[in-house]
């Protein structure tokens, strides 16, 4: 199991300059950099969401329900069928149906993908932003920012398009587009920031899944 394809089936994973022009490129920075202001307030984080997961190539559709606890670097995923949790040392990919539990190194997914941990700060990271106007979700008037990974290493997403909330500074909707015709599109639920986390939560304790298997993938 790959952690790329857990990735298509579930995370937001959701956050320069264009030949777009000056003005939509100014408000695009202004925009992400007044997003990251308010993350520095966050601390600990709660949040829910919901995935929609289409793969044209295959002719297929998911739809997902699930929930994320953020803290620096470490987080706690919860999709139903795996729960995933990281310590920002090690990342441990638990499958609920076959009993399996997959080792990894966090630093290594990580460049194989989006850190989940960063789900509501990954336009600080290196990335090429687009201002595309608003439009509405739902009845509600967003702003529509296109990221596009810059730097030599190809990631398996070509662009992310977040759809935020001027008035609140709310992230509404990302949609995560895949070089190999995958599109996940995220609606964030609930969000809760300075959330008050239980402990234990971003190690993997194997006492707590009886006769779990280890499958040790760090090299």
């Amino acid at each position: 199991m790959k952690w790329t394809a857990i990735l298509k089936c579930t995370l937001l994973a959701a956050f320069a300059w264009t030949s777009t022009g000056l003005t939509w490129a100014q408000d695009a920075d202004a925009l992400l950099s007044r997003l990251s202001d308010e993350a520095k307030g966050y601390g600990s984080i709660q949040a829910t969401y919901s995935s929609k997961l289409i793969d044209r190539a295959s002719d297929f559709e998911s739809v997902q329900q699930g929930s994320i606890q953020i803290d620096g670097d470490q987080f706690h995923l919860d999709l139903g069928d795996y729960r995933i949790f990281s310590d920002g040392i090690t990342i441990w990919t638990y499958e609920l149906a076959v009993n399996d539990c997959y080792i990894e190194d966090a630093e290594t997914m990580a460049e194989d993908g989006m850190d989940p941990s960063k789900l509501f700060t990954i336009w600080e990271d290196d990335f090429k932003n687009e201002w595309k106007g608003e439009t509405k979700i739902n009845g509600e008037l967003v702003t529509h920012v296109n990221l596009y990974p810059a730097g030599e290493q190809e990631k398996p997403f070509h662009t992310i398009q977040l759809f935020i909330n001027e008035s609140d500074l709310r992230l509404v909707r990302a949609v995560v587009k895949g070089r190999e015709g995958t599109d996940v599109t995220y609606d964030v639920v609930t969000f809760q920031p300075n959330a008050s986390l239980e402990k234990g939560l971003f190690k993997f304790n194997s006492a707590e899944f009886p006769g779990v298997n280890l499958i040790d993938n760090r090299i």
